[in-house]
């Protein structure tokens, strides 16, 4: 079987998934914050002129949030 291409909708449940998993990293944090920083990896994909990949991005969220001692 070949492998299947990711897709948009799975990294949106691997952030999901991982705020429900680890709630501790995420608790806290205002809308604001989370698409404070969503938009800022974004905009460094977008300056590199490099397509936007929505799994690394997502993989990125969740760096950002398992990093303890970044607030936000």
């Amino acid at each position: 079987m070949p492998d299947e291409e990711p897709r948009l909708v799975d990294a949106f449940w691997n952030l999901r998934d991982d705020a429900y998993d680890h709630s501790v990293y995420w608790n806290g944090l205002t809308a604001e914050a989370i698409f404070q920083r969503l938009a800022e990896y974004v905009e460094d994909a977008e300056e590199r002129g490099d397509p936007i990949d929505w799994i690394e991005i997502a993989a990125r969220m969740i760096a950002w949030r398992a990093n303890k001692g970044d607030p936000g």
